[in-house]
């Protein structure tokens, strides 16, 4: 799971919305009545299709997931490298699964463009997918934070999104409200060369979708923005304002409420002696005769429950066979760098050209910047979210470590029902399902600090400064108290999530993968979720 390396930068990136925005009114109209949003019904409804209503509506999967051996996509050698610029990479296509008629090729951009694009009635979801082309961007940028220079990424996003009639959903300079759920859009993203924007992904704006049964019609625009064309605003310490990005809208028709399917690519990139049999081949194997693909099969079964509780049904799992090259360079990732030379990036430009979420299993996740606390990373996402429909971009996947895939704590613990605390596969399809959650554009409900939240709901929060042990309390400002999730297991009020999929820490004694209802919304209104 990722770190709280996201809150950062989390001061100067931010969206625009009324933080007066009233989600539920103390009073007001009753189930069945009508309503324009939430804030029109009673506390505790939804407004859905103009009608206030008591639950949101999610439709049960009724099919269950396919395995499949994949054909090979990967080259049996290891490519040279493209020494100018280094490891630059060509813009990548969408996904030919991808349905056409939903996407909008906005063509090669500099950083200043305004671009303007269409959304069609009654879409339920749209995303800014934005890649540097030729290299023309810097990797990185140097801020002056405390009197010390700090670098980030260079990150690439939209800003100044203007719906039709001019209401601005989204600037990235603006300030930051103490209720996130508050704005019409989020965007907390640390990685250059390739961005992905997804609406709708805060309860304001789920609510406009349900309410009347899509995002508002008609001809947006937004700036085309990086960090380094900020600089001047940001107090960098040089301006780079160079960077040229192709752009390419995606739209999804439809409603929130059903299912959906979600399509997964799994790539064994292991070298771990102790699991010599981790293959593509043995995944794929009789479960009957092969203890590796029983194991995968119980991966598959787990990660299937785990999204299903909120009408993500699991549909084609792809198997890929890696070459030892790959499982050499890639097995123990370090991710301590993102440009895109180094490790992390490089393994997920090798994602298939296919339009689901891709999962890397390598043997442990390398970090000097670990959590603490006895905490250690066992995932990472490319990016939130990640660039569905769009493989081999450096953000094009999502690290999972294996090092628990088969290990049953007590003899039969994987024979059962789903156990994250005794069968390791669980946990590794736990962890799995996490990070497939941030590439559908969820974030953590509590980022580790205790400092920053989800922009949704009806999701518990645990904040610090109420949550933390109380001597530790007074650290709270300066970020450095972990909230582990003794601290936000709900025995204390306003303390909650420790048992969500998405809070910052899997803890066998709390995580029991729960999911909200606006979590699901968010998730089924992804470009990956057909």
């Amino acid at each position: 799971m990722r770190t709280s390396r996201l809150a950062l930068l989390a001061a100067l990136v931010a969206a625009c919305g009324n933080p007066g925005f009233d989600r539920r009114g103390p009073s007001g109209r009753r189930v069945g009545e009508r309503c324009n949003s939430a804030s029109d019904c009673q506390q505790g409804l939804y407004c859905v299709e103009q009608t206030c209503a008591a639950t949101l509506p999610v439709g049960a999967c009724t099919t269950t997931a396919q395995i499949v051996l994949a054909e090979p996509v990967v080259p049996a050698s290891r490519p040279d490298p493209i020494p100018d610029p280094p490891c630059a990479l060509p813009v990548r296509s969408i996904a030919p699964s991808f349905p056409a008629a939903q996407v909008q090729d906005k063509g090669a951009h500099p950083v200043g463009s305004v671009i303007q694009f269409e959304v069609p009635e009654k879409t339920t979801s749209f995303s800014i997918v934005s890649q540097e082309v030729d290299g023309s961007a810097v990797n990185d940028v140097t801020l002056k934070q405390g009197g010390q220079d700090v670098s980030f990424p260079n990150t690439v996003q939209p800003t100044n999104l203007l719906a039709p009639g001019s209401v601005q959903y989204y600037d990235d300079l603006a300030a930051i409200p103490a209720d996130p759920s508050t704005l019409f859009a989020q965007y907390v993203g640390f990685q250059p060369s390739t961005g992905v924007m997804t609406l709708p992904n805060t309860s304001r704006a789920l609510d406009i979708v349900r309410s009347t049964g899509g995002l508002p019609a008609g001809t947006w625009q937004f700036t085309l923005t990086d960090t380094a064309a900020e600089c001047k605003v940001l107090g960098c310490t040089a301006d780079h304002a160079n960077g040229i990005y192709d752009v390419k809208i995606l739209t999804r028709p439809g409603t929130l409420d059903g299912t959906g399917t979600l399509d997964a690519d799994v790539y064994f990139v292991s070298q771990d002696p102790d699991h010599p049999t981790l293959t593509a081949a043995d995944a794929t194997a009789d479960p009957a005769t092969n203890d590796t693909a029983r194991h995968f099969q119980r991966f598959v079964s787990t990660l299937s429950q785990l999204f299903s509780r909120v009408g993500v049904c699991l549909g084609t799992v792809r198997v890929h066979a890696m070459p030892d090259w790959a499982r050499s360079d890639f097995h123990d990732l370090d991710i301590d760098k993102s440009d895109p030379c180094s490790p992390m990036p490089r393994l997920f430009t090798l994602a298939a050209p296919e339009s689901g979420v891709h999962l890397f299993f390598v043997d442990t996740i390398v970090t000097a910047t670990a959590p603490g606390g006895g905490a250690v990373i066992v995932g990472i996402d490319g990016s939130i979210p990640g660039p569905s429909a769009v493989p081999g971009t450096l953000n094009s996947g999502a690290a999972v470590v294996l090092a628990n895939f088969g290990l049953e704590r007590t003899a039969g613990a994987c024979s059962g029902p789903a156990d994250v605390a005794r069968c390791g596969t669980d946990q590794v399809a736990y962890i799995a399902a996490h990070e497939a959650g941030h590439w559908l554009g969820l974030y953590h409900t509590t980022e580790s600090s205790g400092t920053f939240f989800d922009p949704l709901t009806d999701t518990a929060s645990c904040a610090c400064d109420t949550c933390a042990p109380a001597a530790q309390r007074a650290q709270c400002p300066n970020g450095n108290v972990k909230l582990f999730s003794s601290s936000c297991s709900g025995k204390v009020a306003g303390c909650g999530g420790a048992d969500n999929l998405m809070f910052w820490l899997v803890d066998p004694d709390f995580s029991t993968g729960a999911l909200s209802p606006q979590q699901g919304e968010v998730m089924r209104s992804n470009p990956a979720v057909h």
